[in-house]
């Protein structure tokens, strides 16, 4: 096995998936004076986990042919978004990004869960999932402010364009974690069942998750 098949033995690709999460995370919030670079950034982040996640998948190979051929195709249109972002376009990416995370969530889960063995890899995996429901919620949050821009507002006014990504990211991980500062609001009936479903599911995911986690090892310790 050489040192490339060693980084992905035992799920660890799961950390790598994790590591570039968090990055995207961080990235997200640098938009000051940064604008497009840091856009780019997330948006090549969440490329480079759709491709981890594919390739530490039991997909057959040409699922995972598959799979890296859309990742490739949002990529090439994150890259005709550097200098020109025309509504439409925008709202076509980040409508296609967030169902193809919803895809990704659901094959790190289905490899979680069919291992025989629970890893600290594994677990990554879990956190980065969770991640990557934030980064789907923000996701949705924009779709939602192209379509209409008074849906949200910070400190009571509406949120400037060059400011959405930075603070509905900010917005979905403090409504995902049920933080729920205030200082964003979401107006308007679509965006306030967005904001409950997305509470619900910060509340849910991590039981869910442990509960799964603990029924695992107690039916592995069962057939020791």
């Amino acid at each position: 096995m050489n040192s490339l098949d060693n980084l992905w033995k035992n799920d660890k690709g799961f950390i790598w998936m994790l590591a570039i999460s968090i990055i995207t995370l961080i990235s997200s919030q640098l938009s000051e004076g940064i604008l497009w670079e840091s856009k780019f950034i997330v948006r090549t982040g969440f490329f480079f986990v759709t491709l981890i996640a594919i390739r530490s998948s039991s997909l057959s190979r040409f699922g995972k042919l598959l799979g890296y051929f859309i990742a490739f195709a949002i990529l090439l249109l994150a890259v005709a978004m550097i200098r020109t972002e025309a509504p439409g376009l925008n709202l076509i990416y980040t409508v296609l990004v967030a169902g193809y995370m919803i895809y990704i969530i659901t094959l790190v889960f289905r490899q979680i869960f069919t291992s025989r063995i629970i890893t600290v890899y594994q677990i990554g995996g879990g956190v980065a999932a969770y991640i990557l429901l934030g980064h789907i919620w923000a996701s949705m949050y924009l779709a939602l402010y192209i379509i209409q821009p008074d849906s949200f507002q910070y400190g009571g006014t509406a949120i400037q364009h060059d400011e959405a990504l930075k603070q509905l990211s900010y917005f979905s991980f403090v409504t995902l974690t049920t933080i729920g500062y205030g200082d964003i609001t979401a107006l308007g009936s679509v965006a306030r069942i967005l904001v409950m479903i997305e509470g619900l599911l910060g509340q849910l995911f991590p039981a869910i998750f442990i509960a799964k986690l603990v029924s695992h090892e107690i039916e592995d310790s069962r057939k020791k």
